[in-house]
């Protein structure tokens, strides 16, 4: 009985402490909500929380028909009651226009550390004719770091990637495993 109850509370603990929650954020509402967000409009905000923590997860981009096309990314975790920026990036290269793929996206806790693992695609195309894609990135945000894998479409996407911006070796193997089981299983065109 006692070996139940051990395993029981084993469970319970850990399935609460890894449990991750993605509360629907009116993307309108948090533009206009005064929030201190890089960039004009806001193409996607998620809100992501552990047992431990807090997360805004905010894609937003500059002004339309701006020179250049520009894609903030920025993590805002809340730290003695007020966000603050955690980690972000810009996305811009000459000639490209980033897309940002809201219905492909996962949050876990692969290695049970209590901080949310978040994977997000976006993709590029040439600015000329945003019907065309030039390529697909999946986008690891872990420990505020961030971490990508692209595919390019002249490759017709067959390979595993063409182009990675970081070694395998400096992330925990089940957040890998979840990463590159993330991008096999991604339909990239």
């Amino acid at each position: 009985m006692k070996y139940i109850l051990l395993v029981f509370s084993f469970l319970v603990f850990n399935c609460s402490f890894s449990q991750i929650t993605n509360t629907v954020v009116n993307k309108e509402n948090f533009q206009n909500s005064g929030f201190l967000f890089k960039g004009s409009r806001v193409l996607q905000v998620e809100n992501i929380s552990t047992p431990t923590e807090e997360n805004y997860f905010v894609f937003s981009k500059n002004d339309r028909n701006s020179e250049q096309d520009e894609l903030y990314i920025q993590q805002f975790k809340q730290i003695n009651g007020d966000w603050v920026v955690v980690a972000e990036d810009i996305v811009a290269e000459p000639g490209i226009i980033t897309s940002v793929w809201n219905a492909r996206k996962a949050f876990f806790d692969a290695d049970k550390d209590g901080s949310a693992d978040v994977l997000f695609v976006y993709s590029k195309h040439p600015k000329e004719n945003i019907d065309v894609q030039n390529g697909v990135v999946l986008l690891l945000i872990y420990k505020n770091k961030f971490y990508r894998i692209e595919n390019y479409a002249e490759t017709n996407y067959e390979s595993m990637y063409d182009l990675y911006d970081f070694n395998p070796e400096d992330l925990p193997v089940v957040v890998f495993d979840k990463f590159k089981n993330f991008w096999q299983n991604l339909d990239k065109e």
